[in-house]
């Protein structure tokens, strides 16, 4: 772009109904003779300081036939398009509502430059050296490359009536014109924006009164209360740990079930002509190394090209990554992103600034070692448009494919396949909060947009990202579509990454019960009681598990620990107790045992016997959570990755 071209407000902002229609409607204007001050931190209400392009959809009546096409596009015939290339891709374009011009790019016979440049130069009057409004006009961005010459015509026509000049640029370019300014104040909005619109729904606000007072005041009655009534007090501490567990040890008996019920996944439908715009974003960071089997698995992704727009995320603390990314040649639905280093460098501020950018209807978070299985974008969009009108998001399964897995590794696989394929379909089937997982998530855009996209200052993003669709009465989906990824090989590696999820657990708990009876009229009395039990339940577990076995050895040395008191509660609670305890192993094992089997995992059956083992290795890393939480609560350990 020209010296001192100011292009804060590059893209344009759709209506909705504006959405299929390909016209602008509104954009911010940039003068040539130098930048203009940079946005307010916190703009005011009402006012929108930056537009971008909502969509990349062009209706059918937009694109008309295939001989308007070839009417509209006859002057790449003078840039080197054959009339053969031209007449399959307006055939192709028609039926498939697709403009002709993109299908040429990513098959390699135009460059997406080169075909804005021809087409500026067809719609700048001669005479006027690119600035139709003379020398004093406003120079507007136009997000060109989704519409066809007609829909850009019609762009620069509203642009000429308000005597400005129209600039067409490609998307990475626009990506890349904007100042330092507007690309800080796009970060400190991707940072601070949901803290600042719901500062109640953020772990970025301070805990509630309540939870201070109560954090200090609860052991302290439980230590005095052991001292004072300790048969009284040990009744009220087992009834109030065990009733959770009960309700976990329930829901793995019904997760038991789901293993058994999974039905095969159904044939894909290959037929459906117009597919909406897929945006994938992949958060990077310090993953120089893995970036070009990302890549490869992005391309085996079965989805038109022109209908997909991927975008690499990475930070400007990582040139690392940078750099690897710019020695490989991305075709052109890949773009690369850089994310200001505003604070916190987290994962959720990264999906945040990209969601801004995003140009689909539809959007799915893929992690850095993610390898889906191609037809996963397609399973979506089938279950979004079978599923209920309040399904707010599909979440895939997630399998791990370490070639040579050691011990944590092999435990780690066992976790996920009862998770994915028995846990969470538990949890949908019984219309419980669905505490999502970090990837494979597809979400319409207008979902994410609606809950003010995903928390900065949660490690657990996507966790409490699904806690807050429960709550505005959305439900989650389970998706018959599995990725594969890496799975940490290394127990130091593994305790920073466990850390990182239980205490993004803790953050949730806490942020959704700063208002207890708030949270119980949005989720209902069976969404509180599961939320509390399901994720307070994995915290609660992890924190007392080494506890509960101290005891055990304490019990079976000294034998007077769990003698209760002669009476039916008495006898009821060690009854419950020692239910909960041999139902939690049993059914854990057997959930983990059942879907390995059916993921075909038999080799891993055997580890079944030292998850006992690994609950202990979760207990280390909830109590350095729990320290964490207090001393850096967002603290991101990043976790590395191995090149494929």
């Amino acid at each position: 772009p020209p010296q001192g071209l100011w292009t804060a407000g590059k893209k344009f902002f759709w209506r909705p109904a504006a959405l299929l229609s390909g016209r602008p409607t509104a954009s911010l204007r940039a003068t040539p003779r130098g930048p203009l001050p940079p946005p307010p931190r916190t703009p005011r209400p009402g006012t929108r300081p930056t537009f971008r392009a909502m969509s990349t959809v062009v209706s059918r009546r937009d694109i008309g036939s295939a001989r308007d096409l070839l009417d509209q596009y006859a002057f790449l015939l003078d840039v080197g398009v054959s009339e053969s290339d031209l007449a399959r891709v307006c055939d192709d374009g028609s039926s498939r509502c697709i403009a002709p011009h993109l299908l040429l790019i990513h098959a390699g016979l135009l460059s997406g430059p080169r075909y804005l440049q021809v087409l500026q130069d067809r719609l700048t009057p001669r005479g006027h050296a690119g600035n139709a409004a003379g020398a004093v006009g406003i120079t507007e961005i136009v997000d060109a490359l989704p519409l066809t010459p007609q829909g850009v015509m019609a762009a620069v026509g509203e642009v000429r009536r308000r005597g400005n000049v129209a600039l067409l640029l490609m998307p990475q370019q626009i990506d890349w014109s904007a100042p330092p300014e507007t690309l800080r104040w796009r970060a400190d909005q991707a940072a601070n924006g949901l803290l600042r619109k719901r500062p109640e729904m953020s772990a970025g606000r301070h805990y509630a009164t309540w939870q201070v007072v109560m954090a200090p005041i609860f052991p302290g009655l439980a230590l005095g209360g052991m001292l004072v009534a300790p048969w009284i007090t040990l009744l009220a501490l087992s009834a109030l740990v065990t009733l959770p567990f009960l309700f976990v040890v329930g829901l793995r008996v019904i997760s038991l079930l789901a293993v058994l019920r999974l039905p095969a996944a159904k044939p894909l439908d290959q037929t459906a002509a117009v597919l909406p715009v897929y945006s994938v974003i992949v958060p990077l960071f310090h993953e120089a190394d893995v970036v070009n089997g990302l890549v490869r698995s992005l391309l085996r992704l079965d989805y038109p090209r022109a209908r997909l727009d991927v975008m690499l995320v990475t930070e400007s603390a990582d040139p690392a990554t940078q750099a690897a990314l710019r020695r490989l040649t991305l075709p052109p639905h890949i773009r690369v992103l850089v994310v200001p280093d505003v604070p916190p460098r987290t994962k959720p501020k990264a999906l945040n600034y990209a969601l801004r950018q995003a140009r689909g209807d539809y959007v799915v978070i893929y992690d850095a070692e993610d390898d889906p299985e191609p037809d996963q974008l397609r399973r979506a969009l089938r279950m979004f448009s079978e599923g209920p009108a309040n399904l707010m998001c599909v979440q895939g399964r997630l399998a791990l494919y370490n070639p040579r897995p050691g011990l944590i590794a092999r435990q780690f696989m066992l976790e996920y396949a009862a998770l994915f394929d028995a846990m969470l379909h538990a949890l949908v089937r019984m219309r419980l909060p669905v505490p999502l997982g970090g990837t494979s998530n597809h979400f319409p855009r207008a979902t994410l947009e609606a809950l003010g996209g995903w928390d900065a200052y949660n490690v657990t993003e996507d966790a409490d990202l699904g806690i807050r669709i429960a709550r505005i009465g959305g439900v989650v989906a389970v998706l018959d579509s599995t990725t594969f990824e890496e799975a940490p090989d290394s127990l130091g590696v593994w305790i920073r990454q466990r850390t990182r999820w239980l205490k993004g657990f803790m953050q949730t708990w806490l942020v959704h019960m700063r208002h207890p009876l708030r949270l119980w009229r949005e989720l209902g009395a069976k969404g509180f009681v599961g939320f509390n039990a399901y994720l307070g339940g994995i915290v609660l577990s992890a924190l007392i598990h080494p506890i509960f076995l101290l005891a055990f050895v304490w019990e079976a040395t000294f034998g007077w620990l769990f003698v209760f008191p002669d009476t039916a509660l008495g006898s009821f609670l060690l009854a419950l107790s020692t239910f909960v305890l041999v139902g939690g192993y049993v059914s854990g094992m057997a959930i983990a045992g059942l879907a390995a089997k059916r993921r075909g995992l038999l080799g891993l059956l055997p580890h079944l016997l030292l998850m006992p083992f690994y609950w202990l290795l979760i207990s280390v890393a909830a109590y350095r959570a729990l320290l964490q939480l207090m001393s850096k609560p967002y603290l991101w350990e990043k976790t590395p990755h191995s090149a494929r």
